[in-house]
């Protein structure tokens, strides 16, 4: 059965979180670090939503989607090149990545959005990296 994901980017330092999209984009690899929600959960064949966080280029959208190909597992506990301070412990290997011909912000959905409950407080429902959805929110946000 196919899982629905958002995979969130935030600012790191001096680098904006789409910066870093870009680089994982590129890369077709996104970390996932140890205290990530759903660490155990997340496997090939799921789909995904790309969220840009913080505060500065593109921030507040969603900007492409994709499918999960594999889950590579660490060997041994690797530095995050785009976030230096974290150790990664296993990468999504990502395919059929598609960028948004725009970002979709998230403001202008966030009441058709059931997985934020307080619409107001919506970032902490986005906080640690991966969320899970519905495929009615995936779909909405698609359709955006």
């Amino acid at each position: 059965m196919t899982n629905y994901y958002i995979l969130v980017t935030s600012d790191f330092e001096r680098v904006s979180a789409y910066k870093i999209f870009e680089n994982r984009i590129k890369e077709k690899r996104f970390p996932l670090y140890l205290k990530t929600p759903y660490l155990e959960n997340i496997k090939e064949n799921d789909e995904v939503v790309f969220y840009i966080a913080g505060t500065n280029e593109n921030a507040q959208s969603f900007a492409a989607k994709g499918n999960i190909r594999a889950v590579e597992i660490a060997k041994e506990l690797l530095v995050d090149a785009d976030k230096q301070k974290n150790l990664v412990n296993r990468y999504l290997i990502l395919e059929s990545i598609t960028l948004f011909e725009k970002p979709k912000l998230i403001r202008p959905i966030i009441e058709k959005l059931d997985f934020i409950r307080k619409k107001l407080n919506f970032g902490a429902y986005l906080v640690g990296g991966v969320v899970k959805l519905h495929n009615k929110d995936f779909n909405t946000i698609l359709n955006s």
